[in-house]
């Protein structure tokens, strides 16, 4: 298969997949179709902090098009986790979960427990000191995200345009010092859920792993297991994929790279994408090259995000006060969610 069309092959599966009624853990995907963008993970960040090479930073966003197309606050039902495991068996060994209470005026308090007891209690919008020295923050930022997703879906047309350029999210943002993760070693795995009842809603490690790789027909399955199954359970389906879109030499070494789906990180290494998710790592293009074994990059044009990111606490950018109307894609799906209904996944 030529590179041109096994790069078509992943644009005309996303175009599949952002304009169904299937739930999916990424960006832009099922959150604006099923109204239930506050539960709907969009993206995870890991990476080492800026200003302290010794601490962790673990973000974590949802609500896409926040204060447009979805809300701003976060659902009171839902627990929001940041699952981190130091032993390299894919089962979470440390878990910070996040709950929140009704918004009044806008505010919602948050409780946050470390597996299980006690960790931080506060305010959306507020600095919120943690045990060892860390620092939690809740609130509506800039869209850290950024890729030509309508060009993208044009058959790689791409205009080098930011569709998430002008977008707000909400988001979690958690600094702890390493050692509160990291096990015999320093190289962790880290991903997120949404639970709402004890059922999991949602969960991430690598970006767009359940939108490209994983069947229609097995997404929520795959949203609702655990990553120490993914490649016994799912491990076909991906190398299918992933053979489909270059050839099975591909397929083979890198199924098993990609599953278990959790964002591999040594905590003591700075560098990015493979190692972590940094905010300004170019992660699709970095994807796409990978998948379709391209021996040239492929890029979409956007290399970095529309704000810039800052070097301190909490490296996000400011929301925009101003939100433009939503781009043309996000009036697509809006349109295409109309016809087919608002679902939540309940």
């Amino acid at each position: 298969m030529s590179q041109r069309k096994s790069v078509l092959a992943i644009a005309a599966s996303l175009v599949l997949f952002t304009f169904s009624a299937v739930q999916a853990a990424d960006h832009l995907d099922a959150p604006l179709l099923s109204g239930n963008g506050d539960s709907d993970i969009n993206d995870l960040y890991a990476f080492q902090s800026p200003s302290n090479p010794d601490n962790t930073v673990l973000i974590m966003t949802v609500n896409p098009f926040a204060g447009v197309v979805s809300g701003e606050s976060f659902d009171e039902n839902v627990s929001y986790n940041f699952a981190i495991d130091n032993d390299g068996d894919a089962l979470a060994d440390v878990t910070y979960s996040t709950t929140f209470t009704p918004p009044t005026a806008g505010v919602q308090t948050l409780t946050t427990l470390r597996n299980g007891s006690a960790y931080a209690t506060g305010s959306t919008g507020a600095n919120i000191a943690t045990p060892g020295g860390g620092t939690l923050t809740v609130g509506v930022y800039d869209d850290p995200f950024f890729f030509d997703l309508v060009g993208f879906n044009d058959g790689l047309n791409f205009t080098g345009d930011d569709t998430l350029a002008g977008a707000n999210v909400s988001a979690i943002v958690l600094e702890v010092p390493s050692t509160e993760l990291n096990g015999a070693t320093s190289n962790i795995g880290v991903w997120a859920t949404t639970v709402e009842g004890g059922n999991q809603i949602d969960r991430i490690g690598r970006p767009a792993i359940n939108t490209v790789l994983i069947p229609s027909a097995r997404k929520d399955e795959f949203n609702q297991a655990q990553p120490s199954d993914d490649l016994s359970t799912f491990g076909a389906d991906v190398e299918a994929t992933i053979t489909a879109l270059s050839d099975a030499t591909n397929a083979a070494a890198l199924t098993p790279i990609l599953l278990p789906d959790v964002l591999t990180f040594d905590t003591a290494n700075a560098s990015g994408f493979l190692n972590g998710r940094k905010l300004a790592d170019d992660v699709i293009d970095a994807e796409l090259t990978l998948l379709t074994a391209s021996s040239t990059p492929i890029g979409d044009g956007v290399d970095s995000n529309d704000l810039p990111f800052s070097d301190t606490f909490p490296y996000l950018a400011p929301a925009h006060v101003i939100i433009p109307e939503p781009s043309t894609l996000a009036l697509a799906i809006l349109g295409m969610s109309t016809m087919v209904g608002r679902k939540r996944r309940r």
